[in-house]
């Protein structure tokens, strides 16, 4: 199925009907007459895009839509492919299925996913993967990758999963994390890892810690070489070079403000 805007990117636009769930088994008239919101006013998707069946299985947005919100949010399947950039809560509460976002991406992708990959080729905003504001835990399995650099608050509150960062980060990465892994292949921001009760934060760049994170050892992670042989195997081209997978990190605990069984990996060697 392919969308194609034909409105202006000034109003912001919440289609959260944009997904391969909501899609699946309805003709075009059908997905014309799916409500939207553009502002305060409710209407009509065919309004906003042109929808045209393609036979591909895939939802193809061919063209930017800096604006537009909500696009693959709750997907359990199926895949969508974004042209160009992409507004705020991309695939957040995900459960499967992929997003590929040829573009930069807004605010808060993935967040609170629970399963599925998103893969970002430009950059991203703040809170990926992260909580809303009240909630207990961010994402919560599945696999983001952002080719370019990401906002503040990457990973704040996640569980499960995998985020990947190629550029670099902004503030609180990993801000109070009770598990899964970070990686930053660029430089990290301020406050890595505050709060963290769990889980890990893997940095190729040196870093000033925090205060309340203490020096543990200087090794190769077992798990970790499992984990960069897995994401060898993806099809979006993390720079992981051999040296990685069998140099040495070191390693460091914290936040001991926190529950203290965080641990944040710097590449050493």
């Amino acid at each position: 199925m392919q969308l194609h805007p034909t409105f202006e990117p000034v109003i912001p636009v919440v289609a959260e009907c944009i997904t391969p769930d909501t899609f699946a088994g309805k003709s075009v008239d059908q997905i014309k007459k799916m409500t939207v919101y553009h502002g305060n006013k409710e209407k009509p998707l065919g309004e906003l895009f042109e929808v045209s069946d393609d036979n591909a299985g895939t939802i193809t947005i061919t063209g930017t839509v800096p604006n537009v919100k909500g696009i693959g949010k709750g997907m359990t399947a199926g895949s969508i492919v974004i042209e160009g950039d992409c507004g705020m809560h991309l695939g957040a509460q995900m459960k499967g299925g992929t997003i590929t976002v040829k573009g930069t991406c807004a605010d808060w992708a993935g967040a609170e996913m629970r399963g599925g990959e998103i893969f970002i080729q430009g950059d991203a905003g703040n809170c990926v993967g992260a909580a809303y504001r009240g909630s207990k835990s961010g994402m919560n399995k599945g696999l983001i990758v952002v080719k370019g650099n990401a906002g503040n608050e990457v990973g704040e509150l996640m569980k499960k999963g995998i985020i990947v960062i190629e550029g670099d980060t902004g503030a609180l990465t990993g801000c109070g994390m009770k598990g899964g892994t970070i990686f930053c292949y660029g430089h990290a921001g301020n406050r890595m890892g505050a709060f963290m009760e769990r889980g890990s934060i893997v940095l190729y760049n040196e870093l000033q810690l925090l205060p309340t994170f203490t020096h543990n050892a200087v090794y190769n992670p077992t798990w970790l070489r499992v984990f960069l042989l897995d994401l060898q195997k993806t099809t979006y081209s993390i720079p992981i070079k051999k040296a990685h997978i069998e140099g040495l990190y070191t390693r460091y605990n914290g936040d001991i403000s926190e529950l203290g069984k965080g641990e944040i990996f710097i590449f050493k060697e």
